[in-house]
């Protein structure tokens, strides 16, 4: 299985170097009215290419005219005219290219000179995977206490990761592929990648701590695995010490053990030999895989279909990342199940370690005070997660301009000063194309001008009837003012019949974010639908799937809530880096969607599926019960992931720094708010109508044994 996974990245590896095509870096998004008059003006009047800005600015006080000589160099350097602010202090260029020579020859003369990001290097973004992935390390040494058991997870996170993501990149010979599609796939591969990985490994661990014998027998009644007690006077065979001998009739003193076994034959004191303790290792990796691994199983599913159903808002890019992470989560699901028990049977019981910190009953106890105050615990989580959730009635998107980068960088500089010399509307001027209207130009630019948002309104263009005006909002491109105007200009249009169509880099971008926030419903409907139908299956019940459902939808609106206070607020915005406040990025919801979605089903399934299995073994406290097992694996789980994001909000782009804030903010409450609290309080209030199915939907419901109930029939435990 080990070679099988290597010759597949080998073969991922060699089609992505032979044929991978470049990603593209525009969103568009097709059918939308601006971006179909957009193709159509460049056709028509033409793109002027891919140009960019050069601002150049007098220091404060002083004007442009004291440095005329330097500004008619850099001029003829670059082979442009420039552009002067009423002002006279500040100025631009728009060129396709800025030798960096001529730039710090102007620099040298005194004058403030910047670059747009069209001409402008990328920044580095800072961004460190390797700080997550060492916290990732961190948290699963102290969890398991072996080095082989806590390597285990990330190796197979980051060996799926690896063939994804060259899968995917060999892909664009065959389609197409956005450079924002991977995006979702890295988040979300690797955060499931661990997580499936991880909880196969602590099934496992706890079935051989525990005292799992070679068939597959646990020690959980306080038996010996025979399940003969202790206590009655008898060995743990039930033989009386009547006679003087051992156990079993052997006299001591014979060069027997006390089973009267001999030690010369290479046995153990039962005569087993090594490889009897290697059967016990396969027989646990079989039942961890055949009741861990099913509910592994049924997590993915749930992610995979849910990440399909993006192709729903029928957005390109969208439905590239959707089906990109669905893609990375099956490469994840198929290593947990295949890769991961092999890697087990290499490590043997060098799995178990050590314990690094002393035993301290976390889980149980929780379980046991959320239990007796069930009623105060619900009400004060959904009160937390409400109140979270309250700014994301606020929430506003858009597409990141160089208005969004850090206020050190040239691009930010350039933008600014573009706002103080022409106003904060230069920067994303609107194009308002009037088809057959040439000989009313006069009278449709006075009412473009006369329109209230309106700054000015430059000589408009014409070619044959059609007429282009190019309008300066009063407000930036990303305000919600300039929003606003776009609306009114449009529906002016509409008032006095004009064939006026606005476009333009800040019409589309605002065009493509209303477009995208109206397809979130139907998206959510998807996900929530589909996780109730395959939840209430899994485990029989109406209720654990309707609070399912409901959580998830408390902690992605906790999650955007605290987005926006930080991101589009400003509340706090220093600590988290934010420079400076403004819309969040028009995709980020989707992106949280699928992966807190991923992760909150991942929970879900891992802590709810122990409170079944002990619920059908008739166990009285199978809410505390199937809480202890699973809260270790959730809170580990959630720590990584919350290490992981949290690295990319530490030193994250402005793109991702929100998306990661995101994430992690809404681990932070899906797992110990929702996970730790609501889900074990709602089961506890809920009783046995907890597991109730009603009986039309018993009969044609299918079975499904996910907690593997089924594979604890001895025989088929045996691994030879």
């Amino acid at each position: 299985m080990l070679g099988a996974w290597v010759v597949v990245l080998v073969l991922a590896v060699g089609l992505s170097m032979r044929f991978a095509e470049p990603l593209d870096t525009e969103l568009t998004v097709s059918g939308l009215q601006s971006t179909e008059t957009l193709d159509q003006v460049d056709r028509e009047f033409g793109s002027g290419g891919d140009t960019g800005r050069v601002v150049f600015a007098a220091p404060p006080g002083q004007t442009l005219a004291a440095y005329r000589p330097a500004l008619t160099a850099l001029g003829t350097a670059l082979g442009a005219e420039p552009t002067l602010s009423p002002a006279g202090r500040i100025g631009y260029f728009t060129v396709a290219a800025a030798p960096a020579a001529a730039l710090d020859q102007a620099r040298t003369a005194g004058l403030e000179v910047e670059e747009s990001s069209e001409l402008a290097p990328p920044p580095d973004s800072g961004s460190s995977p390797g700080i997550g992935l060492l916290i990732a390390l961190v948290i699963l040494l102290i969890t398991f206490g072996s080095l082989t058991a806590a390597g285990l997870p990330l190796l197979t996170a980051i060996l799926g990761l690896g063939i994804s993501l060259t899968a995917l990149h060999a892909a664009t010979a065959l389609v197409p592929m956005n450079s924002v599609a991977p995006t979702l796939a890295i988040l979300l591969g690797l955060a499931v990648g661990i997580d499936y990985a991880l909880f196969l490994i602590d099934r496992h661990r706890r079935q051989l701590r525990d005292g799992i014998d070679g068939h597959g027998r646990r020690l959980h009644d306080g038996t010996d695995p025979h399940r003969h007690r202790p206590g009655d006077g008898t060995d743990l065979h039930a033989r009386q010490f009547h006679d003087g001998t051992d156990p079993h009739r052997h006299r001591p003193g014979d060069g027997t053990d006390l089973h009267g076994h001999q030690f010369h034959d290479g046995t153990d004191p039962h005569g087993r030999r090594d490889g009897d303790d290697a059967a016990d290792v396969r027989a646990s990796i079989a039942l961890a895989t055949g009741t861990a691994g099913s509910a592994v199983f049924f997590a993915a599913l749930t992610v995979i279909i849910a990440l399909a159903g993006l192709a729903v808002a029928r957005v390109g890019f969208l439905t590239q990342m959707g089906l990109a992470a669905a893609g990375a989560v099956l490469v994840a699901m198929l290593m947990a199940l295949t890769l991961t028990p092999a890697l087990l049977s290499f490590a043997g019981r060098r799995v178990v370690g050590r314990r690094l910190l002393p035993r301290f009953s976390f889980a149980p106890r929780w379980a046991g005070l959320v239990v007796r105050h069930r009623g105060v615990a619900l009400v004060l989580s959904v009160l937390v997660l409400g109140v979270l959730a309250v700014p994301v009635l606020g929430m506003r998107l858009g597409l990141p301009n160089d208005g969004n980068d850090p206020s050190a960088t040239t691009d930010r500089r350039a933008y600014d000063l573009v706002a103080e010399g022409f106003g904060p509307g230069a920067n994303g001027p609107l194009l308002v194309l009037a088809n057959g209207s040439a000989g009313q130009a006069g009278a449709i630019a006075d009412r473009l001008a006369a329109t209230p948002g309106v700054a000015r309104v430059l000589p408009a263009q014409t070619r044959g009837s059609d007429v282009l005006f190019t309008v300066v909002p009063a407000s930036g491109p990303s305000d919600a003012a300039t929003a606003t105007l776009v609306a009114k200009l449009r529906e002016h249009s509409a008032v006095n019949a004009d064939s006026l169509l606005v476009t333009g880099q800040t019409a589309v971008a605002i065009d493509i974010s209303d477009h995208l926030l109206d397809a979130l419903p139907l998206y959510l409907a998807l996900v929530a639908g589909f996780a109730f139908l395959l939840l209430m299956v899994v485990f029989r019940s109406v209720l654990i799937p309707l609070k399912a459902v409901l959580s998830f939808l408390l902690s992605l609106g906790a999650a955007l809530g605290c987005t926006v206070a930080v991101f589009q607020w400003g509340w706090l915005g220093g600590l988290f880096g934010v420079d400076p406040a403004g819309p969040l990025l028009s995709f980020l919801p989707t992106i949280v969607i699928g992966v807190l979605f991923g992760l909150s089903m991942d929970y879900e399934m891992f802590l709810v599926s122990g409170m079944h299995e002990e619920h059908r073994r008739g166990a009285p406290d199978a809410v505390t019960g199937g809480f202890a097992r699973g809260a270790k694996v959730v809170t580990a789980a959630a720590l990584i992931m919350i290490g992981v994001f949290g690295g990319g909000v530490a030193g994250g782009d402005p793109v991702t720094r929100p998306i990661a804030f995101a994430l992690a903010a809404g681990v932070l409450v899906d797992a110990f708010v929702v996970r730790l609290v609501l889900v074990p309080a709602a089961i506890s209030l809920f009783g046995r109508a907890a597991w109730w199915l009603p009986r039309r939907l018993d009969r044609v419901v299918p079975a499904l044994d996910v907690e593997g109930a089924d594979l604890r029939r001895p025989a088929e435990l045996i691994v030879s």
